[in-house]
């Protein structure tokens, strides 16, 4: 097989080029448990150019929409790198997403095709739209040794859209930011100056593939560097170990749910065998010592999770400082970041020699950050979105003098690092005059280890803004003590007032597990007026 290689710039379809080039016997995709579903670089390489070609003789030409709507696996990636070969636009789908919510963007993107799996297409009912099931592959995908076309496809630049990336759209219109192929190359070469990736690292990859932290951090960046990407086909326990094990995985892209998670099940077994006072102790021993020293006292935990796992990347929300220095102290490094769709995604981040887990590290190289007047963090740089698509106003409205206004609010420390304090649109303003920031709150929350998850709400009473706390717990007669023990650890101004008891098992969340604020909002004024 043979491609003209002077069309390819810095776009997506070069960067699977040069790779395909670098690595091509060396195996770039797995998934646990699917003999079949194991790809070299020469065979992605392979199986998205095939995927070019089909969608040409479909009728889908450079600028239309494909939709690609499914859970992660490597026929996910090649309905991607496939549809950006032609210059077609990729509208990830979120694998949980609704068929009305399906809907909206199909009105929204007006797509030539799609692709997606059996689960979602028992949602819908597209309208006339050509598409293909992942299950489908096998009769798309030739063997290598079968190819014999010369592709000849449309040129693509750095300029040219690659991707739609909509918000979830719970309410009002969702947003499509608008990403060009220049845009995310650029946050991958970005991206991939934090951390050394080679062809030794093996990345298991959790997140959904519609999420550009996942894109880029467990996709985009371990492809640039040769290694091997593990998808699992469910998030059981058993099958993330399992999978872990098999590939002996080196590290992964999780959002601080799912490291939290982790712990739990770290510390429940410690509990069941009577041993987690002896992990305690032994765990405040490990923080005095050196990093190096630490996985020796918990060779245990190491084997559980594959005997080889390095590191954890984090992002999609603020991490507990905590956390990352509970898991530091087991000997396996976390590193924060932080970023936003629109900035394709990564803003700054940590690195594995440079890691402070109460912040989100220093900006990356190319990336501009200041913080505002009122503290909001504005950003531009080669990653950073054009606007959104076909939304004039949602555009002018991001943009302030050439910068991007994240609506996040933070500062730097005396060492460049980044520090978020919380949501501008979740800040608010008590009667005295002073601002208060429910992230910090929430953070003091979580240490109480009765605690599943906290929400601070600011909420009216008799007139007067006031800060109420909305709790998950099992322990639901614990619960005052828990506003206590907070109230306690808190300034005057930031003590909750009133609270409410979640009365459901589990917060609504968004895909990268992140509570809804408008949903529980919603929910706890239903409450009080009834």
């Amino acid at each position: 097989m043979a491609i003209s290689t002077n069309k390819f710039t810095e776009t997506l379809g070069s960067l699977l080029l040069e790779s395909a080039k670098e690595w091509g016997d060396s195996l770039a995709l797995a998934i646990y448990g699917r003999d079949n579903g194991n790809w070299t670089y020469q065979e992605l390489w392979n199986n998205s150019t095939q995927v070019a070609s089909y969608l040409t003789r479909s009728g889908v030409s450079k600028g239309d929409r494909v939709i690609i709507w499914g859970d992660n696996r490597p026929e996910w990636v090649a309905a991607f790198f496939g549809s950006v070969l032609i210059g077609a636009i990729v509208v990830p789908l979120d694998a949980q997403s609704t068929g009305e919510f399906f809907s909206l963007i199909e009105n929204e993107t007006q797509p030539a095709f799609m692709f997606l799996g059996s689960e979602q297409l028992s949602r819908t009912e597209p309208k006339s739209i050509e598409a293909m099931l992942f299950d489908d592959f096998k009769d798309l995908i030739q063997p290598l040794e079968r190819t014999r076309e010369i592709y000849d496809f449309e040129p693509i630049s750095p300029e040219d859209v690659a991707e739609l990336v909509f918000t979830s759209g719970t309410t009002g219109r969702p947003k499509g930011v608008i990403l060009t192929h220049g845009n995310i190359c650029s946050n991958v070469k970005m991206a991939g100056s934090a951390f050394e990736v080679t062809p030794s690292n093996r990345v298991l990859a959790i997140l959904p593939l519609s999420h550009m932290f996942e894109q880029v951090a467990d996709l985009l960046v371990p492809l640039s560097g040769g290694a091997l990407i593990i998808y699992i086909a469910t998030l059981r326990p058993d099958v993330i170990f399992g999978a872990m094990s098999h590939y002996g995985v080196t590290n992964m892209g999780c959002v601080p749910r799912v490291l939290e998670l982790f712990a739990d099940g770290i510390k429940r077994e410690a509990r069941v065998q009577g041993k987690l006072g002896l992990l305690e102790r032994i765990h405040r021993i490990a923080c005095k010592l050196p990093f190096a020293w630490r996985p020796k006292l918990f060779k245990s935990i190491h084997r559980h999770l594959g005997g080889s796992f390095k590191y954890f990347v984090v992002g999609g929300a603020r991490l507990d400082p905590l956390l990352g220095r509970w898991w530091e102290g087991l000997g396996i490094k976390v590193v924060q970041g932080y970023g936003m769709t629109e900035a394709s995604p990564v803003v700054s981040s940590g690195t594995l020699t440079d890691r402070d887990h109460s912040s989100v590290g220093k900006p990356l190289p190319g990336v501009e950050v200041k913080i505002a007047d009122d503290e909001e963090i504005l950003v531009r740089g080669p990653n950073v979105t054009t606007g959104y698509w076909q939304n004039d106003i949602a555009t002018q409205n991001a943009f302030q003098d050439g910068w991007y206004m994240t609506r996040d609010l933070g500062y730097f420390d005396n060492q460049g690092r980044l520090h978020i304090r919380g949501r501008k649109d979740n800040m608010f303003v008590l009667p005295n005059g002073m601002n208060v920031y429910p992230e910090d709150i929430e953070q003091v929350l979580y240490e109480d280890s009765r605690l599943a998850d906290a929400v601070v709400l600011g909420l009216e009473f008799q007139g007067d803004m006031e800060v109420h706390g909305v709790v998950l717990t099992d322990d639901t007669a614990a619960v005052p003590d828990i506003i206590r023990t907070a109230n306690q650890k808190l300034a005057s101004h930031q003590r909750i007032v009133r609270y409410t008891a979640w009365p459901e098992a589990t917060f609504p969340m968004t895909p990268t597990m992140k509570p809804k604020r408008t949903e529980i909002l919603s929910k706890v004024m239903e409450m009080r007026n009834n």
